[in-house]
C-alpha cells in the first residue's frame, strides 16, 4: 500500500480536509493531483489504533540524494534531503550534522553578518547533540567511527578555512568587527566539536577505540591554537599537551608531532580552493614555497607580494564558485608538475625563512 509523505517535510502525517491534503506537521497544502505524487511504496500496518508506515525504502533513498548533493557540494539540495531522513530518523547523527551543515555552508556566502551568524549557531547546537545521538553499539561502531571522521574533517576544513580568508589580523589580534565575529564564532563551533569528542570517549572505554578520537581532539586544538590571539596561544599550548598526555597513556611509544608555526593564514588561495591549510595538495604547495621561492630574492618578493594582496582576493572572492573553479585546474597542474619532480604531499610544517 502506498502512503503520503510531505515534499516539504518528509513528514507521512498528511491529512484530507476539505477536499485538499493537509500536512499536520508544517501545513503545507496539496490537491488530489499534488497528492498523488506524493505517494511512496511501502508497507503501511493498519493493525490497532496506530498506523505505522514502513518507509526505509523512502528514507535509504533520501540519504542517497543527500550524500549525493554533498559530493556535488550542491548545499541547498543537501540540506533539503538530509532534512527529510532526520525527519524519519531524528537520531541519525549524519543527518542532524549536515542538515545544519548545507545550511552554513549556503550561509557563507550572505552578505548579511547576522543571517551567517544564526545559521553557524544552529550548526553549533547539532554539533552539540552528536555525542546525545552516537551509536555506542559494537556492532554501529565502525560505521560510527567512519561518520565521525568524516564529520571531524568536514568541521575542521570549514573553521581552518574561514580562520584564514575570513579574518584579518596582524600579529594574532583581529583587526575589524567582522573579523572579531568570525574569530569568535569559528572558535566556538570547533571548541563545541572538541565537547562533544570528549563525550564520545566516555562511552567507548576500549582503549583501541579511543586512540583515533583523541587524536582529532588534539588536531582541533591545533588548528584553534594556530589562529589563537597571543593571550590564549598558551592556553592551547596547555590543551594539545594535555591530550598528547592522554594519547601517550594509550600508546607509550607516541611521539607527539611538533606544534606548527602560531599564525593566522598562509598559501591563502590554495587554503581557499582545497579547503584546509593542511591537506596534501597544499602541503606540496608549501614545500615549493620553502625549498624553492624562498630560497631567491625574485621568489621572496613573489611571496611577500603574494601574501600582500591574496587576503584581500580571497576574502572578496574566496566564496565565489567562478574563483575556485578558475584556480582550482591551474593549481591542480601545478601540483602535479611538482610531484613529478619529486615534491612531497605529506604533512608539513612550514620553514622560517
Amino acid at each position: 500500500m502506498n502512503a503520503l509523505v510531505c515534499e516539504m517535510c518528509g513528514s507521512n502525517n498528511v491529512i484530507k480536509e476539505d477536499g485538499m491534503y493537509i500536512c499536520q506537521s508544517c501545513g503545507t497544502k496539496y490537491s488530489v493531483e499534488e497528492a498523488k505524487k506524493l505517494m511512496i511504496e511501502g508497507t503501511v500496518d493498519v493493525s490497532g489504533s496506530v498506523i505505522k508506515v514502513d518507509n526505509s525504502s523512502f528514507v535509504s533513498k533520501a540519504l542517497e540524494n543527500a550524500r549525493r548533493a554533498k559530493a556535488k557540494e550542491d548545499w541547498e539540495e543537501c540540506e533539503k534531503y538530509y532534512n527529510i531522513v532526520e525527519q524519519h530518523e531524528p537520531h541519525n547523527i549524519e543527518a542532524i550534522f549536515y542538515s545544519s551543515y548545507g545550511k552554513a555552508k549556503m550561509a557563507m556566502v550572505d552578505s548579511d553578518r547576522f543571517k551567517r551568524e544564526q545559521k553557524i549557531n544552529v550548526l553549533k547546537k547539532s554539533i552539540s547533540v552528536i555525542d546525545d545521538n552516537y551509536d555506542q553499539s559494537p556492532e554501529k561502531y565502525e560505521e560510527q567511527k567512519q561518520l565521525i571522521i568524516q564529520i571531524d574533517a568536514d568541521i575542521s576544513n570549514l573553521v581552518n578555512g574561514q580562520f584564514v580568508y575570513k579574518t584579518t589580523t596582524v600579529n594574532g589580534i583581529p583587526q575589524s568587527n567582522d573579523s572579531i565575529y568570525t574569530y569568535i564564532m569559528f572558535n566556538n563551533l570547533g571548541l563545541s566539536w572538541i565537547e562533544s569528542l570528549h563525550n564520545i570517549i566516555k562511552v567507548i572505554p576500549e582503549k583501541e577505540k579511543n586512540m583515533y578520537l583523541w587524536k582529532m581532539i588534539r588536531a582541533n586544538y591545533v588548528i584553534i591554537y594556530m589562529h589563537s590571539i597571543k593571550k590564549q596561544i598558551q592556553v592551547y599550548q596547555r590543551k594539545i599537551a594535555e591530550t598528547d598526555a592522554a594519547i601517550k597513556q594509550l600508546d607509550p611509544s607516541y611521539v607527539p608531532p611538533p606544534l606548527p608555526k602560531n599564525k593566522s593564514g598562509g598559501c591563502y588561495v590554495a587554503t581557499c580552493v582545497y579547503g584546509s591549510y593542511n591537506c596534501p595538495q597544499v602541503w606540496t604547495l608549501r614545500r615549493y614555497r620553502d625549498d624553492t621561492l624562498a630560497k631567491t630574492w625574485y621568489g621572496r618578493v613573489f611571496i611577500h607580494t603574494y601574501y600582500a594582496l591574496s587576503p584581500t582576493i580571497v576574502r572578496l572572492f574566496g566564496n565565489t564558485t567562478w574563483f575556485k573553479k578558475l584556480w582550482k585546474g591551474k593549481l591542480d597542474k601545478m601540483v602535479a608538475e611538482l610531484h613529478a619532480k619529486g615534491v612531497k604531499d605529506t604533512p608539513y610544517n612550514d620553514r622560517e625563512w
